[in-house]
Parts: structure tokens; sequence; C-alpha cells
């Protein structure tokens, strides 16, 4: 879920979505408490998963991230 900034409007954007098989879904134009919503995750997903430690390497960050995601989902407090 983003908002509508232009950045997220991009065809790039678009098919890398695509590519990874994520739907994007966007908040609605002035609607804070939902746009709240995604800004507070995107500091959750920065402090405990992407800067909580330091990696070997991109692409090991990028592969502990589905189970980081499964932890959040399924079996936070």
């Amino acid at each position: 879920m983003t908002d509508n900034g232009s950045c997220y409007k991009s065809f790039a954007f678009r098919d890398t979505c695509r590519d990874l098989g994520l739907r994007h879904i966007r908040t609605k134009p002035y609607t804070p408490k939902t746009n709240g919503k995604s800004e507070r995750f995107i500091q959750t997903v920065l402090r405990e998963w992407a800067y909580a430690r330091a990696y070997r390497s991109s692409d090991e960050r990028a592969r502990l991230l589905p189970d980081w995601l499964h932890r959040y989902n399924w079996h936070r407090w």
C-alpha cells in the first residue's frame, strides 16, 4: 500500500510489482488515517528489518524479508 506519489504511479514501479507478483494498492487521497498506516508500516520495516542488524549484503537482506514479513503478520503480539 502506498500513497499516490508520482514515483508509485510510474511504469517502472507498476512493472516491478507485476514481476514480483505484488498487487499494488493505493491509499485514497486525503485520508490521513490510511496513509498513516502505510507510513507506520514503512517505519517499522526500516527499524525492525532493514536496519535492525548488519547484513553481509543486500541479497542477504532481501532473502530474509519473507521470514520477517511472516513473523510480522502472523506471530507478533
